[in-house]
């Protein structure tokens, strides 16, 4: 009766298109539907999860998942490489909450924070010992380098990433360091105006000026030094002496237009590291299209639509200012220059995503409009904070599934909650080992 009378309840509320309505008729029929409950049944019988059921949830857990073809089961040994702002937040809280529900063994920072020895490669020292001297899951910061990660994890291992269009990357990290106070750039656009000269700011701030560079593809493990490096004859560029306001000449962008292309060396070199990546990596997703890069990841690695849901509020970041502005044709022109690697990285992955889409199908479509249902469906259960359970029933996709008020809670952590959680766990499973 609680799943029937909530599908129903589901039903009215995706097939009306009027929003006011769609509120007040939700409102309305979620208290007829408590009203009900609590006329009927008694708490025991409302929580109530079928013994069937409990069973098939607990094989699920005991990695047996089958993909929709039935033949492969769930890989549960995988990297994620967490780039740096490409929304590796809501993905990291997805593979935790996987774990968790699986008792994998994470790496997990001996430190506070998130970083595994970032921005050095990772070390021993850099993360807990294992209890059982094997790791399942690194989903926290690292900078990747394919000898050492494989020398940590199963053979087994499925290694995957997330990128973003650069643009939208570096307006992303200016927000996140601060980086129009740091340059002291005080314009409406600080990326736009740091863009008509960022090889003044190199100069300038050498430092912290890293951030705006090839960050990406330094995360990824490419030695950016040598795409980032001085160029011998940089200080013959007529840098303008820096009044804000006043653009760059035709003859600085023209000079930096020599200096800042990559040459033939640099770009065998970054193709080359890029190719390598692509051959070991199952996916590099897109954070422009993260639905479709969710479900590509889901059938790679056989796992359920339930293993991918994930809270629709935690990519509503805060805004900035400066988020949504646009710029001309020689800033774009100059970021492409000055973050190459970085481009090619997300131009190559960009291309490969849908390469990988395409060869899947024209059902690939259709689970993306199923998931994309079944994912606002979940938030919206949990957001009306029902003390009832809910059974999502079978698909093409998926199995049926329960949602009760525990999943709800893991569903809506943040990373930093999931951290105390899964590092308390892994000190007891050590303690119990010795």
């Amino acid at each position: 009766m609680d799943d029937k009378l909530l599908s129903l309840l589901v039903y009215f509320r995706l097939k009306n298109k009027d929003r006011c309505f769609l509120i007040g008729l939700t409102s309305v029929l979620s208290l007829i539907v408590l009203v009900f409950l609590a006329a009927n049944f008694d708490l025991k019988a409302r929580l109530a999860v079928s013994t069937e059921l409990q069973g098939h949830e607990h094989m699920n857990r005991e990695d047996q998942l089958y993909s929709s073809d039935g033949r492969c089961r769930a890989r549960t040994n995988f990297v994620f490489v967490k780039v740096h702002k490409c929304g590796s937040h809501t993905t990291t809280c997805i593979l935790q909450r996987f774990g968790h529900e699986r008792d994998l063994t994470f790496m997990l920072p001996a430190q506070d924070g998130p970083n595994i020895g970032y921005p050095r490669f990772p070390k021993t020292g850099d993360y807990l010992p294992s209890p059982n001297g094997v790791f399942n899951v690194i989903a926290d910061h690292i900078r990747y380098k394919k000898d050492i990660v494989t020398n940590l994890m199963p053979r087994d291992t499925a290694y995957f990433a997330i990128l973003r269009h650069p643009l939208s990357h570096l307006k992303s990290v200016f927000n996140w360091k601060k980086l129009a106070g740091a340059f002291r750039i005080k314009a409406e656009n600080p990326v736009g105006r740091f863009l008509d000269t960022p090889w003044y700011y190199k100069r300038a701030y050498p430092g912290i000026v890293r951030y705006t560079r090839n960050l990406m593809a330094f995360d990824m493990g490419l030695d950016t030094s040598y795409f980032n490096r001085k160029h011998p004859h940089i200080l013959n560029v007529n840098f303008p002496e820096q009044q804000y306001g006043k653009l760059p000449r035709m003859s600085d962008v023209e000079k930096a237009k020599n200096i800042l292309d990559l040459d033939p060396q640099a770009a065998d070199m970054l193709q080359q590291y890029i190719t390598t990546i692509d051959r070991d990596f199952i996916l590099v997703m897109i954070l422009e299209y993260y639905d479709e890069s969710l479900v590509m990841l889901r059938r790679l690695m056989c796992w359920s639509i339930k293993d991918i849901l994930y809270d629709l509020d935690v990519r509503n970041d805060k805004p900035y200012p400066y988020k949504h502005m646009d710029f001309t044709d020689v800033q774009k022109r100059n970021h492409q220059r000055w973050s190459a690697a970085d481009y090619a990285f997300y131009e190559h992955f960009n291309s490969t995503l849908w390469k990988k889409i395409s060869s899947e199908g024209p059902d690939f479509y259709e689970e993306l409009d199923y998931f994309k249902f079944i994912n606002k469906d979940v938030n919206w259960y949990c957001s009306m904070k029902l003390e009832i359970t809910w059974t999502i029933p079978s698909s093409a996709w998926n199995e049926a599934f329960i949602l009760n008020r525990s999943f709800c809670e893991w569903l809506v952590l943040k990373r930093w909650t999931w951290d105390g959680i899964l590092k308390e766990k892994h000190i007891q499973k050590w303690w119990n080992v010795k």
